[in-house]
C-alpha cells in the first residue's frame, strides 16, 4: 500500500507548541476555580438575583453551549480520521489483528476490575444501609431526569452526537480495514485525505482551546449555583462510595496498566493527561472530550499515531470503567437501601451486566442511568430506586467521565509499548 504521510513539524514548532500546554493547564485550573468559586458564592448570598439569573442566561449557558457545540463539529471528523488513518497505518492482517486483540483485551481486563472495586467498595461500607428511611422517600418523590432540551438549544444538545457514533466507528474500521489490503496509489490518496483532515482538526482545536479556560470556569459556576449540595449530605456514603471506587480504579488499575505494561510512570502519566481530564471532568461526556485527548495522546505522552488514534477512537464505546463501576455500587446502595440483600449469584449478574456495560456505553452525560435501570429489572429490585441517585447523577457523572478518560489514554499507553515490543 502507498502510504503519503504529511510531513512532521519542525522541531522549533513541536517545541513552541508543548511549551504552550502547561500554561493552557495553569489557565484551565483558574477557570475550575474561579467558577466553583463564583457559583458557591452566589448560591449562598443571590440564588434569586435577578443579575444572578441574567448572568446564567446570558452569559453561562452560552459559553457552555458555543464550548460544546465547537467540540461536537470536530468529534465526527477526527474520529472517522483518527480510527481510518490509524488502522490504514498498519501494514498487514496480522499485525492489525493484533492491534485490535491487545486493545480489546486491555479494556476488558479494565472493565472486569473496575465492576470488581465497585461490587467490593459497596459490600464493604455498605452506604444504603445509612440512608434514613423519611429521607430516602422524599429522594424517591422527588426523583425525576432532566427534561430534554427545545428550540434552538435542542441544537447544542448531546443528542445531535449520541446516535450515530456507534455507525461512525463501525464504518470507519471498515474503511480502515480495506486501505490495509488494496495496495493502490488510490488507496495512498485516501489516507494522505484521512491524516490531512485529522491535521486540520487538531489545528482547529487549537484555536477552540482558548476558550477552554472560560468553558470551565461557566461549568463550574452552573453545576455550583444549580447542584443541590443538600442533597450531599443525604448521600454522602454513596457519594464517597462511588468517588472513592473511581480514584481505586485509577490509582490500582490504570497506573499499574501505564507502569508494568506500557513502561511510563505514574507521573509523567498524569502530567500528560491533566488537560483531557479536566475537560472530561466539566462536560461530562467522554465523546466531546476525544478532540482533546487525542492531542494529548500524541503530544504530551508521545504516543505513535496508529495506536493512539483506533485506541482512543474506539475507548469511547468500549472502554467505560466509570460506568462500571457506578453501576455496580448503585444498584447495591439501592438493594442495601430497601433492605434486599442480594445473593452473590445475583451479585454476579450484576458484574457481569456491569462489566459489558464498561464496554459499551456510549459516552455522553447520563449515558448509565438506563444500564442501571436495566440491571435493577433483572435482579428484581423496585425501579424507582433510580429517584434515589438522580440528584446527584450529574456531580457522579463528571467523576466517571474523567475516569473513563484517563482509562482510554492508560490502555493506549500500554498497547502502544506492546507493539513497539512486537516491532522490536
Amino acid at each position: 500500500m502507498i502510504e503519503t504521510v504529511p510531513p512532521p513539524l519542525p522541531p522549533s514548532a513541536d517545541h513552541a507548541r508543548r511549551r504552550l500546554r502547561p500554561h493552557l493547564q495553569v489557565r484551565l485550573l483558574a477557570g475550575f476555580l474561579l467558577g466553583m468559586g463564583g457559583g458557591t458564592l452566589a448560591g449562598l448570598f443571590a440564588s434569586d438575583s435577578p443579575a444572578t439569573t441574567l448572568l446564567m442566561r446570558w452569559v453561562v449557558k452560552p459559553v457552555e453551549q458555543a464550548f460544546l457545540f465547537a467540540l461536537f463539529l470536530l468529534i465526527v471528523p477526527l474520529l472517522v480520521s483518527a480510527i481510518v488513518s490509524g488502522i490504514a497505518r498498519v501494514r498487514n492482517m496480522a499485525g492489525m489483528r493484533r492491534l485490535l486483540l491487545s486493545t480489546l483485551a486491555h479494556m476488558l481486563a479494565a472493565s472486569v476490575a473496575a465492576a470488581l472495586i465497585g461490587l467490593a467498595m459497596v459490600n464493604l461500607f455498605r452506604p444504603g444501609d445509612v440512608v434514613p428511611a423519611e429521607i430516602g422517600q422524599q429522594l424517591l418523590a422527588s426523583g425525576h431526569s432532566s427534561a430534554p432540551p427545545r428550540g434552538f438549544g435542542a441544537l447544542f444538545s448531546y443528542a445531535a452526537v449520541e446516535r450515530p457514533i456507534m455507525i461512525v466507528i463501525i464504518a470507519s474500521v471498515l474503511v480502515g480495514m480495506t486501505l490495509t489490503f488494496l495496495r493502490t496509489r488510490r488507496s495512498g490518496h485516501v489516507l494522505a485525505t484521512s491524516e490531512r483532515v485529522f491535521d486540520a482538526g487538531m489545528h482547529v482545536l487549537g484555536y477552540v482551546a482558548r476558550l477552554a479556560p472560560v468553558a470551565v470556569a461557566a461549568f463550574m459556576f452552573d453545576l455550583t449555583l444549580v447542584f443541590g449540595w443538600h442533597l450531599l449530605l443525604y448521600l454522602s456514603a454513596y457519594v464517597g462510595v462511588v468517588v472513592a471506587a473511581l480514584m481505586l480504579q485509577v490509582v490500582l488499575t490504570f497506573f499499574a496498566v501505564v507502569w508494568m505494561r506500557g513502561g511510563v510512570t505514574p507521573a509523567a502519566f498524569l502530567r500528560g493527561v491533566q488537560e483531557p481530564a479536566v475537560i472530561a471532568f466539566c462536560t461530562s461526556s467522554s465523546n466531546a472530550t476525544l478532540p482533546s485527548a487525542l492531542r494529548s495522546a500524541e503530544l504530551d505522552l508521545r504516543l505513535p499515531p496508529r495506536v493512539a488514534r483506533l485506541v482512543l477512537g474506539v475507548g469511547t464505546i468500549a472502554n467505560q470503567g466509570g460506568t462500571a463501576i457506578y453501576t455496580a455500587v448503585t444498584v447495591l446502595f439501592i438493594a442495601q437501601f430497601f433492605g434486599m440483600d442480594l445473593s452473590l449469584g445475583r451479585q454476579g449478574i450484576v458484574l457481569a451486566v456491569a462489566a459489558v456495560a464498561g464496554m459499551g456505553t456510549i459516552g455522553v452525560p447520563a449515558g448509565s442511568l438506563p444500564t442501571v435501570a436495566a440491571v435493577l429489572a433483572l435482579t428484581g429490585l423496585p425501579p424507582e430506586g433510580i429517584g434515589l441517585v438522580v440528584g446527584v447523577d450529574r456531580l457522579l457523572d463528571m467523576f466517571r467521565t474523567m475516569v473513563n478518560v484517563v482509562g482510554d489514554l492508560a490502555v493506549a499507553t500500554a498497547v502502544s509499548r506492546d507493539q513497539q515490543m512486537q516491532v522490536a
